[in-house]
């Protein structure tokens, strides 16, 4: 449940940086979609 919930955090922030830096969004965003996908594997477990 603690993995998740940092798994979860780094994705948000992320979310955060995207916003802010425009021109490496699409980076930041797949790189949150990666976290998220490790949140939800940790939670299945």
């Amino acid at each position: 449940m603690e993995a998740a919930r940092r798994f979860r955090a780094m994705a948000l922030l992320c979310r955060q940086t995207a916003a802010l830096q425009p021109e490496r969004s699409w980076k930041l965003l797949a790189e949150a979609e990666y976290w998220e996908h490790l949140a939800a594997a940790a939670l299945a477990h």
